[in-house]
């Protein structure tokens, strides 16, 4: 019995310091991601598997990392491996869907983003990405369904508002797109895109003077903007 319990407080330590080391190895790996030092930050993540092999959070950040290089195969691996360890990784659903959005795998981003929503019904940016990889599969009455629905929950987001735009004008409603892209710039007055969108609006309902003021306003922030940390809305 004595053995039996100094084997089991040996077994206990060993599992505690490597956490440390594990978790050690994660916080300089975040901070080397976090300054764009990625491949580094792989390295470590890859020694913080090595000691901790069951860690969701590491394969999660790794994938993050992979992500940020354009490893899109690396990071849907490393991605999959963390969801393996906690089915309701919502964060890993998240960017899996985002990952395969930009691998142009539509159909399988659309499954990981409803899996967010089924987890967290009020997850906004869930809603807007969907919104966004609907457009790409040309369903539009579908991304206009789910940017309304985050409009819902997000009421002051101006990119959503400018992306349900953008839909209403592809679908020639010109005066719905109009009033989204109102909205839009009240919230973000400096919005250069909402600013050339509007113009397109306004060219579709025959004001060529309005189209002309607001491109010519869109154009200007535009340059002004360029080289600063102004985020203008990206799909996903």
């Amino acid at each position: 019995m004595e053995k039996s319990n100094r084997f089991i407080s040996r077994l206990f330590t060993f599992l505690s310091l490597s956490g440390i080391k594990a978790n050690r190895q994660i916080k300089r790996a975040r901070i080397l991601s976090s300054s764009n030092h990625h491949t580094e930050a792989i390295r470590d993540y890859s020694k913080a598997l090595e000691i901790s092999p069951k860690n969701a959070t590491a394969y999660y950040l790794r994938g993050n990392a992979r992500f940020a290089i354009n490893d899109f195969e690396g990071a849907i691996s490393d991605l999959s491996k963390a969801i393996k360890l906690k089915s309701n990784y919502i964060e890993a659903y998240y960017l899996r869907g985002s990952v395969y959005f930009q691998n142009k795998e539509y159909h399988l981003s659309i499954l990981d983003l409803e899996k967010v929503l089924d987890l967290d019904p009020n997850y906004s940016e869930a809603l807007c990405s969907l919104g966004n990889t609907r457009v790409q599969m040309n369903d539009l009455e579908g991304a206009i369904n789910d940017y309304s629905k985050a409009i819902r929950i997000e009421p002051y987001d101006s990119t959503l508002y400018y992306n349900r735009a953008n839909v209403r004008l592809q679908m020639n409603e010109p005066n719905a797109a109009l009033q989204d892209y109102n909205i839009a710039i009240q919230l973000q007055p400096e919005f250069a895109s909402a600013y050339l969108g509007r113009g397109n609006a306004k060219l579709q309902l025959g004001s060529e003077t309005g189209a002309a003021i607001d491109w010519n306003k869109g154009e200007k922030l535009k340059k002004e903007q360029e080289g600063t940390a102004l985020v203008e809305p990206i799909p996903i």
